[in-house]
């Protein structure tokens, strides 16, 4: 019984988008229908009409909760190629280069390339990580290119791309995006960086940019920003054993900038700065 009223909903909102001119219930039925899709027949065709919807706000939601891993098709990729090329707003052509990345497809790799060159830091992030799933050594050389202009979504894919194809050489690159990027927009980033320190495995180094990550996080002068940094760190250790083994000098260093982070007086109360200069 469960199941013939599952089918008699999934029909009704199926019939309900293409027989509504109010964009709202069109959203509504797709919301239904991606979140029962394999569980209940119904044409897939849905899909991709809703991927050529009037409303932007449709086609959003089919590119972000819709699984193209599991129903890729011709018809599918064509639609995420047009918005791709040819979308008025920007959020979309970004969204559809992201999914047309999950189909690993060398048809893609001249859109992905030059996406990687734009203005924008939503497209050309998007671009630069599928053109990473299709070639990994070229990414990384783009990412070394974008690497002085670079803001926003953009910093976060060059800082994966470094962390996974890059070098000591890369780490400037983190401290100088760490220190432009806004408060809880450090976040993020500051957690790919951490797992960068962790790969270059230098005790000294290590120290150095904890350090410099401390210090750039305290100038915010954020609590609840030095609650998610200690966080991270604690993350690290628990992360990085062999690394940071409880009789190490890191580890001791790691507790005690932790300690230090936790007294730090953030301009709320009168006490002596533990950290000093840095």
């Amino acid at each position: 019984m469960l199941n013939n009223d599952g089918q008699a909903d999934a029909e009704k909102y199926f019939n309900q988008f293409y027989e509504s001119k109010n964009y709202q219930e069109r959203l509504e039925a797709i919301r239904y229908l991606i979140s029962v899709s394999g569980k209940h027949p119904f044409s897939s065709e849905i899909f991709i009409d809703a991927l050529k919807d009037s409303c932007s706000q449709v086609k959003v939601y089919v590119l972000q909760h819709f699984d193209f891993q599991k129903n890729k098709s011709s018809e599918i990729e064509a639609c995420l190629e047009n918005i791709a090329t040819t979308d008025e707003k920007l959020q979309l052509r970004a969204l559809a280069i992201e999914r047309l990345s999950e189909f690993n497809s060398m048809n893609h790799y001249d859109l992905f390339f030059s996406t990687s060159l734009l203005k924008s830091s939503k497209e050309s992030a998007a671009g630069l990580k599928g053109l990473y799933n299709l070639n990994p050594e070229k990414a990384y050389q783009m990412a070394k290119f974008r690497a002085n202009t670079s803001s926003g979504n953009l910093d976060l894919t060059i800082a994966n791309i470094f962390y996974s194809e890059g070098n000591l050489e890369d780490l400037d690159f983190f401290k100088l995006r760490l220190k432009g990027r806004n408060k809880f927009n450090k976040v993020e980033f500051t957690r790919i960086y951490l797992k960068m320190l962790a790969k270059i495995k230098d005790e000294h180094i290590i120290k150095n940019h904890i350090l410099y990550i401390s210090e750039d996080i305290i100038a915010a002068s954020n609590r609840d920003l030095i609650q998610l940094l200690i966080l991270e760190l604690h993350k690290f250790i628990s992360e990085n054993q062999t690394l940071c083994g409880v009789s190490t000098d890191l580890h001791s260093f790691l507790n005690k900038t932790i300690d230090l982070l936790l007294v730090k007086n953030y301009g709320y109360r009168e006490l002596p700065d533990p950290f000093g200069p840095i």
